[in-house]
């Protein structure tokens, strides 16, 4: 079996794995499988060691943290627990099926770890001897093959940002198998952009317009003046893009209409980024009607003498909390008749801002955030600086207006 090019290209984990240590790569993080500890019972059994990956490219860096997790709780050869090791108490559930017992923090001479290979050595000397205490054959290098999750990833290098904030198993709550991007031309793009960072298995992006110079102002990153001279479509520029850090976006070249909004019923979730008109309508009641959960974005802005104001909106849909989306009027399906937001600004940090807080929004329905209001209705106000929360566990009094009507997206 050939080794993950992780391990191969990173002389500390080949060096572990030459000498018979069973590595495996899990979710960003390094565990070192079927290492003698002793029972409080003084049995020996098999535990790992588990520490986040830091690496740079494809290559492994020096380990940012001393901290090992052990998946057993170490102790002497009478069943003492060694607790000088245990630095925190579990359980942590580190990612899908990885739990960790207790933590150990012993530096290398009062210094932090080179590479793994050391750490590794390092912490198996403080534990693996009380376990041959009582059986001598009882060692660590068991010559297992490494196995690595990477193949099962949507992502083409480690998500070591998650292991190493201890922030996996909240990570992979939201895992889910389809989400659904309305619109990218500009809080569309930065959702992708968000959304793209996330083990969501797909993200199928829906925008039939080219990707044009306004645009490119109003999107995450920089486009060159080659680029914008091809005149690409939105969804193929930025599928390209992140096409460089993940599988999964799935590029589709049109309008969601009537024609064709059934494809918005097989999603997990969905992300409305586009103008008021009457496709819009006509997507919101299918979903409404089908139960398909949704957040749908406004940004109404409007030019001041003394700058520019308005809000920002998120309004998400639940299956079973659609009453404000039928009976109040949240969302706008038209512009003109002197609607205030029929101007169409549009500036990056709002596109943005107002991506963010859906994204916020989205992460909370699923457990990643805590949430104790439960809101299904937010206003930004840009100039007083508030979140107003609406249609919620409690509701916030709102004396402005109701809704940022358009998102301005084309």
């Amino acid at each position: 079996m050939s080794l993950p090019r992780l391990v191969r290209d990173s002389p500390d984990l080949s060096r572990l794995v030459n000498e018979g240590y069973a590595v495996r790569i899990c979710a960003g993080h390094l565990a070192i499988d079927d290492i003698p500890f002793v029972t409080a019972a003084g049995t020996v059994v098999r535990g790992s060691f588990v520490c986040p990956l830091d690496i740079q490219g494809e290559t492994t860096s020096p380990p940012r943290t001393h901290v090992m997790w052990f998946t057993e709780v170490p102790h002497s050869k009478e069943g003492m627990e060694l607790q000088a090791l245990i630095h925190q108490r579990g359980p942590m559930q580190l990612a899908d099926g990885l739990v960790a017992a207790c933590s150990s923090s012993m530096k290398a001479h009062g210094r932090g770890y080179t590479n793994y290979y050391d750490k590794v050595v390092a912490y198996a000397g403080l534990i693996v001897g009380h376990a041959q205490a009582i059986d001598p054959t009882a060692i660590p290098t068991t010559f297992k093959p490494v196995v690595s999750d990477q193949t099962d990833s949507v992502f083409k290098y480690l998500d070591t940002n998650s292991s190493r904030a201890g922030i996996t198993a909240l990570a992979e709550k939201i895992s889910l198998p389809k989400v659904a991007i309305v619109g990218l031309g500009g809080t569309g793009a930065y959702l992708l952009d968000l959304l793209a960072k996330t083990p969501i298995r797909e993200l199928h992006v829906y925008d039939g317009d080219v990707f044009s110079t306004h645009n490119s102002y109003r999107s995450p990153g920089a486009a060159s003046i080659e680029e914008l001279n091809a005149a690409p479509l939105k969804v193929d520029y930025h599928a390209a893009r992140y096409g460089r850090l993940r599988w999964g976006v799935v590029p589709h070249a049109e309008y969601v209409t009537a024609d064709n909004v059934d494809e918005l019923l097989e999603m997990s979730f969905v992300f409305l980024a586009m103008d008021a008109n009457e496709d819009k309508k006509v997507i919101i009641d299918a979903l409404t009607d089908a139960g398909v959960s949704f957040i749908d974005t406004g940004l109404g802005v409007r030019h001041d003498a003394s700058g520019l104001a308005g809000l920002l909106r998120v309004t998400t849909s639940l299956p079973g909390q659609q009453g404000h989306i039928r009976d109040h009027q949240l969302i706008s399906y038209e512009l003109g008749d002197g609607d205030e937001y029929e101007s169409n600004i549009q500036v990056a940090e709002l596109n943005a801002l107002t991506a963010i807080l859906a994204v916020v929004a989205f992460k909370k329905r699923y457990g990643f955030y805590s949430d104790s209001q439960s809101e299904l209705h937010s206003l930004y106000r840009i100039d007083t600086n508030e979140i107003i929360n609406r249609y919620g566990n409690d509701e916030a009094e709102d004396d402005g207006p109701t809704g940022a009507g358009s998102t301005g997206e084309e």
